[in-house]
C-alpha cells in the first residue's frame, strides 16, 4: 500500500523545547510544557502519598463523606455477625428468592420525564436503566438517572417532619404537621394570601390538582422555578411564531448540524433520543453527518464535533446573522472578529455547506443565547428546509418555568407582605434563586412557610415547618417526555422515611383526609384516555401501561405554525483587540443546577473535559491567563457588577479568548455531609456561583472583573493521574497517535483498514505457548470512538453495578480513585483552539495478561470463557499486577470505608449495594470483570431453559447506559453475534495489541468527516508496509 508515514513525534526535556517538539497529543498544559509540577509526579514510584496515611489531610472531613455513599465502602469485614432471618413461607407468586424482577417507571429531571427500567432485589431497588421499549432512551440512561439508587438511600435524606425552633428546624411528630397542614387548609378561603412555588414537572396529575386547587381557591397564587430556565427558548420561539413553544430535533436523516453555544448532545432534555440519531450518522462506510460547534467553552458536543470554533458567547447573535446571510446567498457581514481570516474562513464554509445540504440541515442555538438568537436560528432553519421535517415543535409541559418572571412576582408579593402562606414544592429558591431578588429576605415576612424536599437543605432551614419527600422510586406519579409522549411512575419501595409526595401534600391541601396517590394518577390517566376508571377494557389498559411504563396511544402531536415576521436587536459589536471580559454561566455536567450535589457517585465523576472532581473551578484559556497573571488553581476574586466571589482558576485548553466560565450548582451551605453542611460543620464543596448570579445575567454578563488573590486552591482533577515515569511518558507520547486512531474520511474511503496499518513490528513471539480457552462462549468488547461522547453515564453505571468505591476529594488528589472506567481525554495541537480526542479505557480483558503473569497467589486468572477474573479473597495487595498492567485500569482499595456503616444512622445506607457483586475489603485490587455477575445470570436462564446464551443476553453495565451505541458486547466465538460483527470491520483495532497481550476488548477508530475548505493538511493516519517481515 503507498500510505504516507506518520510523523515521528519528539518529547519536550523542559529545557525551552520549540512548538514543534511539543507532543502532538496532550491531556494537560502541564503535560505539554512538561512542567516542574509534572516532571516531580512523574518522578515518582507510586501517586504522591499512596503508601503513606493520610496525615495531611483533614480527617474530619474524609471521615464525614464515610457512609454517605454506597461506594465509599464495604460493608463487610473479615467477620460478619450473626443474624437470624425469618422463613419466606408466603412467597408471591411468580418471585423467586434472589433473583431479581424488573420494573417500569418514569422520572422527572428538570421538569421533562425519562422513562425508567428499576431492577429490584429482594423488594429493594439496586439498579437504574432506560427503558429499552420507549424510543426516548432505548434502555439508555445518564449519568443522573443511574445516580438515584444512591440519594435513595443516602442516609443525609431527610427522616421526618420538623418545625422551626429557637436554633433552627427541630425534629416534630407527625401529628403537629398534619395539624398544620390541616389548619393552612382551612384558611386558604378564596386563596388570597395564598402561594405555591413549585419546580418545573411535566406530571399531568400534578397539574390537574394545581387546577382543582385553583378552582376552589382562584386569588391563590402558583410560582414556578427552576434554575436552568430554558425561558429564552420560549420567548425566541414566541418572537418567531407568537406563542410559547418549545423546538423538538429529529437527526435522523440530518446530514449537517450546528450548535451555536449549545451542548445539545449532552444538556438538552431530548439528548439521548438525540445523539443517538446523530451517532447513527457517524458510520463512515455510509453517508456521514457532520458537526459544527462554536462556542465559548469546551462541551462533550463540541469535543465530537468535525470542526469547533471557540467564540465569545456575546458575539454569537453577529456571527448567527453572518451565516444566515452567507447560507441563503447574501453576501455575509463580516466586521471585527468575524472578518479575521480564521472566523471568515469558517463561516465561508459553513455557509456553503448549509446551502449544499438544504433539507438535512438544522441550526441549533443553546439556552445561553438571548431570544433574538433564538428566532433567528428559527428563520434560518426554514431557510434551509428544516421544517416539519426536522424540526418541529410543541407546547409546554404542564407546569414549566419561564424564567424569572413567576417567583420575581412572588418575591415582590411576599416583601409586600400579601403573602400570608407559602408551599415551596421541592424546590430551593434560598439557594438558587436571582441574588438580587433577596429571596431569603422576602421569605422572612411570610407568616407560615412549609416546604417539602428531600434533605432539609438552605430554603428547609428558612421554614416554619418541613415535610420530607418521597423519592420517586418511593412513589406514585405520571410526567411527559419532552416530546410530550406519557410515562407512568410506579413506588418500588415503601417510603423509607414515610415521606409525601408532591401529589400527596396537594391532595391533601385540597381537602381530602388520606390522599391516595395511585387513585390520583389513575383518574389522571383515565382523563387523558377518555375512559370511565371502571370496566375490564380500562382495566386491561391500565395495567398494560403500568408494565410497559407509558402508553404509546397518549401522546401530543408536534406542531409547525407559521413563522412570522420579527426584528432583533442589533448584535453586539465584535471589536479586534478587546480586552473586556465576559462570565458564561454553565449547568454542571454532573450535578446539573446542584439538586445533585449531595451524591458522591457524582462528585466524584471527573467531568469530561475538565476532568475536575468535587469542585467547580473558573475556566480561563490560556492567553487570557497569562494577560491577567493567572495560572492553574489560583484563587482570584471575581466580580460581576457589584457582586464578588472568591473562586480557583483552571486554565482550560480551547476556551474562547477573553471568555471565562464558571459551572452552576456548586458551594451547598446545606447539601449534606458529601455536598456541604455548615450546620453539620461540613465546608462546601466548590464554589457558589449563584451569589453572581442576577436576573438581567442569568447565563452571561459582560461586567467582569479578575483579580488575583496571591493565594491558591488544590483542584481535584485526575487528567494527569495514570502517567508512568518519564520513560514512560516519552513511549507513551510516541505511541499517542496508535492509542486512540483517527483519520479523515477522504482518507479513510482510500485506506479503509488504515487503523491496522498504524503499528508495524516483528512477529510477535511469547514466552508461553498460546491457551485455547474452551468455553462455550467467549466474551468480548468493542468501543466505537466514532460514536462515545463522553457523556459519563457508562463511568456512573459502572459504579452503581460493580459496588465500586468513592474515595474522596483528599484521595482523588494522592491519585487513588477508585473507577473501574476511565474516559482519556487528549487536545491535539494549539492551545487555544486545540482538537480533542477521547477514549473509554477499562480492564481489556487480555488472552496473555500481563497482571496474571506477576500475581504471586494467583488472584487474577483466566476464565474459561476468556474473561479476566479476580478472586478478591485471595489477593493480598503487592499491587505487582497494577504495575505491569500497560492500561493502568487496576485500582486498589487503600482503606476500609465501612467503618461507619455500624452505626444506626447508616444502616439504610447498606441498601444501596448490588448483592451480586462482592463488596472488596481494604488491600485489594479491584478491577473491570465484564460484569460477570450479569454473564452467571444468563448461563443460569439458558441453562435452565436448555438453550445457549443468546446473542444480546448479556448486556454490560457500560453498554447498557451508552445512549449512542458506542460499546458493543456479546460472544466473539459467534461470527454472527453484533460484536463479531463489529471486531470485523476495518476499523477495528487493539490498543497495545503490539504488545502481544491479546486484548478482548477493541476499538474501532475514528474517523472524523472534515469540509475539505476547513484541512489545513491531509491527515495520514497510516504507515508503509516496506520493512520486510513486520506485522500489524
Amino acid at each position: 500500500m503507498n500510505v504516507p508515514p506518520m510523523k515521528p513525534t519528539s518529547i519536550s526535556d523542559g529545557s525551552g523545547s520549540s512548538e514543534s517538539e511539543k507532543p502532538r497529543y496532550w491531556r494537560s498544559l502541564d503535560e505539554r510544557e512538561q512542567s516542574s509540577v509534572f516532571q516531580e509526579a512523574l518522578a515518582r514510584e507510586f501517586p504522591e502519598g499512596a503508601t503513606d496515611a493520610p496525615e495531611g489531610v483533614s480527617r474530619r472531613r474524609f471521615l464525614q463523606l464515610m457512609g454517605a455513599s454506597v461506594a465509599l465502602a464495604g460493608t463487610t469485614a473479615c467477620t460478619m455477625d450473626r443474624e437470624y432471618v425469618l422463613p419466606f413461607k408466603s412467597r408471591p407468586e411468580g418471585r423467586i428468592p434472589g433473583v431479581p424482577v424488573h420494573y417500569a417507571t418514569c422520572m422527572d429531571f428538570e421538569g421533562v420525564a425519562l422513562p425508567l427500567l428499576i431492577t429490584s432485589t429482594e423488594g429493594r431497588p439496586t439498579k437504574v436503566e432506560g427503558n429499552p421499549d420507549h424510543p426516548a432512551c432505548l434502555g439508555a440512561s445518564n449519568s443522573q438517572a443511574q445516580a438515584q439508587i444512591l440519594e435513595l438511600y443516602d442516609p443525609d435524606r431527610s427522616r421526618g417532619p420538623a418545625r422551626a425552633g429557637a436554633e433552627g428546624l427541630v425534629n416534630c411528630e407527625w401529628a403537629e404537621i398534619s395539624a398544620a397542614i390541616d389548619a393552612m387548609a382551612e384558611k386558604l378561603g378564596d386563596g388570597a394570601g395564598f402561594a405555591v412555588l413549585s419546580r418545573s414537572s411535566s406530571s399531568p396529575s400534578l397539574a390537574r390538582l394545581r387546577a382543582e386547587l385553583a378552582g376552589k381557591h382562584p386569588q391563590m397564587r402558583w410560582s414556578t422555578w427552576e434554575p436552568l430556565t430554558r425561558q429564552n427558548t420560549i420567548e425566541g420561539a414566541k418572537l418567531a411564531f407568537g406563542e410559547a413553544l418549545e423546538p423538538v430535533y429529529d437527526l435522523d436523516q440530518v446530514k449537517r448540524i450546528v450548535c451555536l453555544d449549545s451542548n445539545a448532545l449532552q444538556d438538552h432534555p431530548d439528548s439521548m433520543r438525540m445523539s443517538r440519531a446523530f451517532a447513527a450518522g457517524r458510520d463512515p462506510d455510509g453517508e456521514m453527518n457532520r458537526l459544527y460547534a462554536i462556542e465559548s467553552s469546551y462541551s462533550s458536543t463540541g469535543g465530537t464535533a468535525d470542526h469547533r470554533l471557540p467564540l465569545r458567547s456575546e458575539h454569537m447573535h453577529a456571527f448567527l446573522l453572518a451565516l444566515e446571510s452567507l447560507a441563503t446567498g447574501g453576501p455575509g457581514k463580516l466586521e471585527g472578529v468575524l472578518a479575521e481570516p480564521k472566523y471568515k474562513r469558517f463561516l465561508e464554509a459553513l455557509g456553503k455547506d448549509l446551502a449544499a445540504h438544504k433539507g438535512s440541515s438544522v441550526v441549533i442555538v443553546g439556552e445561553c443565547q438571548p431570544p433574538a438568537v433564538h428566532a433567528i436560528a428559527h428563520r434560518l432553519n426554514q431557510k434551509l428546509g428544516a421544517f416539519s421535517k426536522i424540526v418541529t415543535l410543541r407546547k409546554m409541559l404542564p407546569i414549566q418555568a419561564q424564567g424569572t418572571t413567576e417567583l420575581a412576582e412572588l418575591v415582590t408579593a411576599m416583601k409586600a407582605g400579601q403573602i400570608h402562606s407559602l408551599v415551596v414544592l421541592d424546590s430551593n429558591p434560598a439557594y438558587d434563586a436571582p441574588v438580587d431578588l433577596g429571596f431569603g429576605q422576602a421569605l422572612s415576612k411570610v407568616a407560615t412557610k412549609l416546604h417539602l424536599g428531600s434533605y432539609r437543605d438552605e430554603t428547609a432551614r428558612l421554614c416554619d415547618w418541613h415535610l420530607p419527600l418521597a423519592h420517586a422510586l418511593e412513589s406514585w406519579g405520571d410526567g411527559m417526555t419532552h416530546r410530550g409522549g406519557y410515562l407512568l411512575q410506579q413506588p418500588q419501595i415503601q417510603p423509607i422515611w414515610n415521606g409525601w409526595s408532591p401529589l400527596e401534600l396537594l391532595a391533601r391541601l385540597g381537602g381530602q383526609a388520606d390522599p391516595d396517590a395511585r387513585e390520583i394518577v389513575r383518574q389522571s390517566y383515565a382523563a387523558l384516555a377518555g375512559e370511565a376508571t371502571s370496566g375490564p377494557a380500562f382495566e386491561r389498559r391500565w395495567a398494560k401501561s403500568l408494565h410497559d411504563g407509558f402508553d404509546a396511544r397518549l401522546a401530543e402531536e408536534s406542531l409547525m405554525p407559521k413563522l412570522r415576521a420579527f426584528e432583533t436587536p442589533a448584535p453586539v459589536p465584535a471589536p479586534t483587540g478587546s480586552d473586556k471580559l465576559e462570565l458564561v454561566f454553565l449547568p454542571d455536567t454532573r450535578l446539573r443546577d446542584g439538586r445533585y450535589a449531595n451524591n458522591s457517585w457524582l462528585q466524584e465523576t471527573p467531568d469530561f473535559i475538565t476532568k475536575l472532581t468535587w469542585d467547580n473551578a473558573l475556566l480561563i484559556g490560556p492567553a487570557t491567563a497569562a494577560a491577567l497573571g493567572v495560572k492553574n488553581e489560583s484563587l482570584v476574586s471575581l466580580k460581576v457588577g457589584e457582586r464578588q466571589l472568591e473562586v480557583a482558576v483552571l486554565i482550560q485548553p480551547g476556551q474562547a479568548p477573553g471568555s471565562l466560565a464558571l459551572a452552576l450548582g456548586n458551594g451547598r451551605t446545606e447539601a449534606g455531609v458529601v455536598g456541604g453542611s455548615v450546620s453539620q460543620g461540613v465546608s462546601p464543596a466548590g464554589f457558589n456561583s449563584y451569589l453572581l448570579r442576577e436576573q438581567g445575567s442569568m447565563w452571561l454578563s459582560t461586567e467582569v472583573q479578575v483579580t488575583p488573590t496571591g493565594e491558591s486552591f488544590l483542584l481535584a482533577s485526575t487528567q494527569d493521574h495514570w502517567a508512568i515515569d518519564t520513560l514512560g511518558m516519552d513511549e507513551r507520547a510516541r505511541r499517542a497517535e496508535t492509542l486512540i486512531r483517527e483519520t479523515d474520511l477522504d482518507h479513510y474511503k482510500e485506506h479503509p483498514d488504515f487503523a491496522k496499518h498504524m503499528v508495524h513490528h516483528p512477529k510477535l513471539q511469547s514466552l508461553w505457548d498460546r491457551v485455547e480457552y474452551p468455553g462455550e462462549h467467549q466474551w468480548g468488547m468493542t468501543v466505537d470512538l466514532n460514536k462515545c461522547m463522553g457523556c459519563n453515564a457508562c463511568l456512573v453505571a459502572c459504579t452503581s453495578e460493580n459496588n465500586v468505591p468513592v474515595v474522596g476529594k483528599e484521595q482523588v488528589l494522592n491519585g487513588r480513585e477508585m473507577h473501574w472506567m476511565r474516559i482519556d481525554r487528549y487536545y491535539v495541537g494549539d492551545p487555544e483552539d486545540p482538537g480533542l480526542v477521547h477514549q473509554p479505557v477499562s480492564c481489556m480483558h487480555c488472552e496473555n495478561a500481563p497482571c496474571e503473569q506477576v500475581c504471586p497467589v494467583a488472584a487474577t486468572t483466566h476464565g474459561e470463557e476468556g474473561t479476566n477474573d479476580m478472586a478478591y479473597n485471595r489477593c493480598v495487595g503487592t499491587r505487582y499486577c497494577a504495575n505491569n498492567c500497560p492500561y493502568k485500569v487496576r485500582r486498589f482499595n487503600y482503606f476500609d470505608y465501612h467503618k461507619d456503616y455500624e452505626k444506626p444512622k447508616y444502616e439504610v445506607a447498606k441498601l444501596q449495594f448490588n448483592p451480586e457483586v462482592s463488596v472488596r475489603n481494604r488491600g485489594v485490587m479491584e478491577k473491570c470483570s465484564y460484569c460477570i455477575q450479569r454473564i452467571k445470570s444468563a448461563g443460569i436462564t439458558a441453562r435452565n431453559e436448555g438453550r445457549s446464551i443468546r446473542d444480546g443476553e448479556v448486556v454490560a453495565a457500560c453498554e447498557q447506559s451508552c445512549a449512542t451505541g458506542a460499546i458493543t458486547f456479546g460472544n466473539i466465538k459467534d461470527p454472527k453475534s453484533r460484536v463479531s460483527i463489529e471486531k470485523a470491520k476495518d476499523r477495528e483495532y487493539a490498543m497495545l495489541g503490539e504488545l502481544n497481550i491479546r486484548p478482548r476488548t477493541t476499538f474501532l477508530a475514528k474517523v472524523n468527516n472534515p469540509h475539505p475548505d476547513l484541512v489545513a493538511a491531509k491527515s495520514s493516519g497510516g504507515a508503509s508496509h516496506d520493512k520486510k517481515g513486520e506485522k500489524h
